[in-house]
């Protein structure tokens, strides 16, 4: 009985952890480039030993590993040159407040210190993982293999000057996670190798790739479970009682 009642108070565990990931989502949803988060995955259970007693109390075991849904978003047509999208697998090499990290957010823009930035004002980086600067102009066009070409201001219509190359990566054969400042990176801590092998598209932008439908229909589903254990939890109890109960010396 003890055992039952534990494991189900582990999955009630488990189910409050799924509704916090969910939430995480849901409040994420017009976030670009957002990966909808899986959540930690079980590795296995855990027993606490009682001397001289039943191995009775189980516990789910989890790697910490925050997996995420890796499927491409839909593109919006923004029109906006700044504005860029990776079409297909592939990610984008950016440096915020902590270490290089992976990013598909394109709605970039250039921050006061002329820096290329994302809208979480991570600096873009380039081939050479170092920061883009892009001078003042009067356009700018991102190609299909991430060059950039400006028009600089005050230089003769139509000149155009490379200004650096976005670095990318396909990320094959690297596995990924979501660190617990939100970046994902490789599970190593390694940086994955670039190989400029994903395409651009301009004036596009990608959305989160969280269905908002399946994010709700599966929080139905979690409180079903919720009411469900605790309910066998009560049962449980019902249970003990009743088996104590016959137990008992009579007066």
């Amino acid at each position: 009985m003890d055992k039952f009642i534990f494991t189900a108070m582990n999955t009630v565990n488990n189910i409050y952890d799924n509704r916090s990931v969910r939430a995480q989502n849901m409040s994420n949803i017009s976030v670009p480039g957002y990966r909808r988060d899986l959540g930690t995955k079980t590795t296995g259970s855990a027993f606490l030993n009682v001397m001289n007693g039943f191995q009775s109390r189980a516990f789910a075991l989890k790697d910490n590993n925050n997996t995420f849904e890796s499927a491409p978003g839909q593109l919006s047509q923004t029109n906006e040159a700044m504005d860029i999208a990776i079409r297909g697998d592939g990610y984008f090499f950016v440096k915020g407040p902590g270490d290089v990290s992976l990013t598909r957010r394109g709605d970039l823009s250039v921050d006061a210190d002329g820096f290329l930035v994302n809208g979480t004002k991570a600096k873009i980086l380039d081939v050479a993982l170092n920061p883009i600067q892009v001078p003042a102009n009067r356009s700018i066009t991102f190609s299909e293999n991430g060059e950039i070409i400006i028009e600089p201001v005050g230089a003769e219509a139509g000149t155009r000057v490379n200004v650096g190359q976005l670095a990318m990566t396909s990320a094959i054969d690297v596995q990924l996670k979501k660190f617990p400042d939100g970046e994902i990176r490789a599970a190593n801590g390694e940086v994955p190798e670039i190989d400029q092998s994903p395409r651009i598209i301009q004036h596009n932008v990608e959305l989160s790739n969280v269905n908002i439908t399946e994010e709700l229909v599966n929080s139905i589903e979690d409180q079903r479970q919720y009411e469900i254990n605790i309910k066998l939890i009560s049962t449980a109890q019902e249970l003990d009682e009743g088996t104590s109960s016959l137990m008992r010396l009579p007066n």
